[in-house]
């Protein structure tokens, strides 16, 4: 079945702008939709002492293909001869769809009693056959491959202003790909120099949460790396700051905040974050969910954290070192759980977020 569409977007044209007057048709007519769902296991193998396969994960049999068959609009041309395709029209056309050596977003315009379904498609145009009757060509086949089996959302976009105060939020996943992760693109804009952090609550892992007391210490933060010290000892592991000097403790975040190693006696080494509120002294020790560093007013930055890169406006690369990150074994770069995720976030800054949502309807 070929899909049915008024319009198409790709590669910053249209085809009505491409190719005029042509419309969406079937030549095959066929009744099913091509889903693309199928997947296999991951699995180990057996022998005489192990029958049964250790299943490791699964993994998509194809991605989602369809097909695009067009003529030209019988309302609009008086006879056969003004029907044809004519060799440069083709040209235009394959010029325009194969051009492209990496994926592409592609973009489609229902009528109006569909167009609520899914928009936007990934990938690229892995064919073009002609639909031949005694030898002229009336009709073309577009052949769309897609990156993976599902359609996307158009971009979701969210706003938080933060502050120097902490600002809770929250941003709903409500992808179709339910256990996995969304990695979004994060747009920073600094309102000053300074540190911040974003975390998104809901991806942490929680190991201890309190309020601090400075019953007579000196400050809040030196009661918080007792009480980190003192959960270390507790747990039989032994501690190791991210930064340089004698204790290698670099504070973070107007002193508000604090990274480490927990290596236990098998020489294994996890990195937590200990930070505390300043409003209301409430601290936690997580694993995971947190991402810090610096900025300055006037340099926006830009984290992708899918590909794991980070550049400034212009698209220049920014190395770790300018954001004051020293230490990225075991970085946390950003993501979204399915469902509502809770954001906390310190500094000055604004804050834009943008993801596209997996939306598993077929072709």
């Amino acid at each position: 079945m070929a899909k049915q569409f008024k319009d198409f977007f790709f590669c910053g044209e249209k085809l009505s702008g491409v190719l005029p007057n042509c419309i969406s048709v079937d030549f095959e007519a066929k009744d099913e939709i091509n889903l693309s769902l199928s997947r296999d296991m991951v699995k180990g193998e057996t022998n005489r002492y192990k029958i049964e396969v250790d299943y490791f994960y699964d993994e998509w049999s194809e991605p989602l293909t369809f097909e695009l068959d067009i003529i030209k609009d019988p309302c609009k041309y008086n006879n056969q001869l003004e029907m044809e395709f004519s060799k440069e029209e083709i040209r235009t056309l394959t010029k325009w769809l194969t051009s492209s050596h990496f994926p592409e977003w592609i973009i489609f315009d229902y009528d109006v009693e569909y167009d609520n379904d899914a928009k936007y498609y990934c990938g690229w145009f892995e064919n073009i056959e002609t639909f031949v009757v005694g030898g002229i060509v009336y009709g073309l086949k577009l052949h769309f491959k897609c990156t993976t089996p599902f359609a996307y959302t158009k971009e979701k976009k969210k706003t938080i202003n933060a502050t120097k105060n902490y600002v809770v939020d929250y941003i709903e996943n409500n992808s179709d790909d339910m256990e996995s992760y969304i990695y979004p693109l994060l747009n920073v804009h600094p309102n000053s120099d300074g540190q911040i952090f974003i975390a998104n609550t809901t991806d942490m892992n929680v190991i201890q949460q309190g309020t601090l007391s400075l019953n007579g210490a000196a400050s809040y933060i030196s009661v918080l790396i007792n009480v980190i010290e003192a959960y270390a000892k507790k747990q039989g592991c032994t501690i190791e700051y991210t930064g340089t000097g004698v204790q290698n403790i670099v504070l973070l975040c107007n002193d508000t905040a604090v990274q480490f190693y927990l290596i236990d006696i098998y020489g294994n080494r996890t990195k937590y974050t200990a930070f505390y509120k300043t409003t209301n002294k409430e601290y936690q020790i997580v694993q995971g969910g947190f991402m810090t560093f610096k900025t300055y007013k006037g340099l926006d930055i830009t984290i992708d954290t899918e590909r794991l890169l980070i550049y400034d406006s212009l698209n220049r690369m920014i190395t770790y070192d300018k954001l004051g990150i020293y230490d990225v074994d075991q970085m946390y770069w950003l993501r979204l759980l399915n469902g509502t995720n809770t954001f906390l976030l310190y500094g000055d800054f604004n804050l834009n977020i943008t993801y596209r949502e997996a939306r598993k309807v077929g072709e």
